[in-house]
């Protein structure tokens, strides 16, 4: 999997900045996404811990969340958090049609250097 982040740089709509913080006419915007070359920042690679097969004639699912979390030393720095499990099914059939695999639950944590 891979990551990026897009931001923008308007005024602050929180409680602290909201009727305080000035109006930005011209907010800007700043995008690491791939579609947008290259910045210094780059985009994040989220390596699996193991692979997950591809074969002819079957849909693979893979279902699960990714949860965010800052690290205690910067609050630029970020931890993911990865669960998920994956299913396999004849191609053609419905979500409730014969599963042919049902892998266990995986869960990981990468950290970000």
């Amino acid at each position: 999997f891979a990551g990026w982040f897009t931001v923008d740089f308007k005024s602050r709509t929180d409680e602290v900045g909201r009727g305080v913080a000035p109006e930005v006419p011209n907010p800007a915007y700043l995008s690491t996404g791939p579609e947008m070359g290259y910045t210094h920042w780059g985009q994040q690679v989220f390596h699996l811990p193991s692979p997950i097969p591809i074969l002819s004639l079957q849909t693979t699912r893979i279902n699960g969340t990714l949860e965010m979390m800052r690290t205690k030393e910067s609050a630029r720095l970020y931890n993911v958090r990865y669960r998920y499990e994956t299913s396999r099914r004849k191609t053609g059939t419905d979500r409730d049609g014969e599963v042919l695999m049902k892998g266990k639950s995986e869960e990981f944590v990468y950290q970000i250097p």
